[in-house]
């Protein structure tokens, strides 16, 4: 079998994001599928290349090998500020025509894009022009952005939905998010893999004799930040003394620092920045527990890597990690934006050490069942029923039966 992926999220040389793409990729080339990859890759210009991160997307090659699978980063068009955003997939589409003749050539069984828009929406028109069927999968921000932000965006996201061979959530609750949109018999779960090395590190020498908290998350509101710090008001208000660790940063830094000292708690809040990732493994592994009471979360791969580490992690109910934390069990799970229910969650396991390590040893057992082999079996399942039944509607059309089903 053949597939093309198309993502805009597959890592490239100096830009090592979104490894999970990569991951699926490789998984599915170890079952035996020939893998190419096609990344649209954002076009930088004049000015624009003076800021560190179109930088370093104007430095990505044209094409790249990594880990044996080829990958073709053509040159996109975006707009600003997500300007005329409903029609980014028509930009791609632009670029991406020119790759037919080598698509041709490879001949693919089907397409595979990561997101329904862009990508999604400009392989929609590849697949058409090679007569083969689209798979999209989809990571979150369909669900949480596009479909809610209403008008042309959400009505083109649905368009493309509608239009798919078959649409993948990454967890149940991005599943149930996409009930309207995609019939029952197009639309499946499979669960990402963990990425990176499955096993438990060493933990850092931070902050010794001192029970720790740690978060590790862009500092935005969905994040759950300024939950935890009310929760921890909370706790030095029944007399729990810990400490509370951030990795990573984002918009509500500075405002998250002033409601600390606001809060009477800036001694024991520690705002560590953006660290490199071995740094935030090494913190995993030393923490007590790994919290982020975080709200719309598609699946949560960084819940996963603090389970590696045997860490007992607490997260919101109702969200993609109920998929693989049972509360009380693997984890905790607490109602979003509820911060007195966090707190007494949070005193409970830092007042029993011997829980914590039941329920760190349940987590770890729960995210090494969370390979990529497993998810690569799971999508090479979805792949066959595709072409399944595309085979069999063209079996009908050939005999004539396909009015009659």
């Amino acid at each position: 079998m053949r597939v093309t992926v198309v993502s805009h999220l597959y890592p490239a040389p100096g830009h090592e994001r979104h490894l999970f793409v990569h991951e699926q990729v490789c998984a599915l080339r170890d079952l035996g599928l020939e893998m190419t990859v096609l990344s649209p890759t954002a076009m930088t210009l004049g000015m624009a290349r003076l800021h560190p991160r179109l930088r370093r997307r104007h430095a990505t090659p044209h094409r790249a090998v990594r880990d044996g699978i080829v990958a073709e980063y053509p040159r996109v068009p975006v707009l600003p500020r997500r300007l005329l955003f409903d029609r980014s997939g028509d930009l791609y589409y632009a670029t991406l025509r020119r790759q037919l003749p080598a698509l041709r050539a490879i001949a693919p069984d089907l397409l595979h894009a990561h997101q329904v828009m862009p990508d999604g929406a400009a392989a929609e028109r590849l697949a058409a022009d090679l007569g083969v069927p689209l798979v999209i999968t989809v990571h979150g921000a369909d669900v949480y952005q596009h479909l809610r932000a209403g008008g042309r965006t959400a009505a083109r996201t649905r368009q493309v939905l509608g239009g798919a061979a078959a649409v993948i959530a990454v967890s149940s609750k991005v599943a149930a998010s996409l009930q309207d949109h995609v019939p029952a018999e197009r639309l499946f779960v499979n669960l990402n893999g963990i990425t990176g090395d499955p096993r438990p590190v060493s933990p850092a020498d931070y902050l010794p004799g001192r029970r720790v908290l740690l978060t590790v998350g862009y500092l935005i509101e969905r994040k759950g930040h300024a939950v935890v710090l009310d929760a921890l008001r909370h706790l030095r208000d029944d007399g729990v003394a810990v400490e509370w660790a951030v990795a990573g940063d984002g918009p509500l830094r500075d405002s998250l620092a002033t409601r600390a000292a606001e809060l009477g708690i800036a001694g024991g809040v520690h705002f560590l920045g953006r660290l490199p990732h071995s740094e935030v493994l090494a913190l995993m592994a030393r923490a007590d527990l790994f919290v982020l009471p975080s709200w719309d979360e598609a699946f949560g791969l960084v819940y996963t890597e603090a389970m590696v580490q045997g860490t007992p992690v607490v997260a919101c109910r109702g969200e993609g990690v109920e998929d693989f934390v049972t509360d009380g069990e693997s984890g905790y799970l607490v109602p979003p934006r509820d911060a007195a229910t966090l707190a007494t969650v949070l005193s409970r396991a830092l007042g029993d050490e011997q829980e914590r390590r039941r329920v760190g040893a349940a987590g770890r057992a729960a995210a090494a069942g969370l390979t990529w082999q497993r998810n690569a079996d799971r999508q090479l399942e979805i792949y066959r029923a595709v072409l399944d039944r595309m085979h069999a509607r063209t079996s009908r059309s050939d005999t004539g039966d396909e009015e009659h089903t």
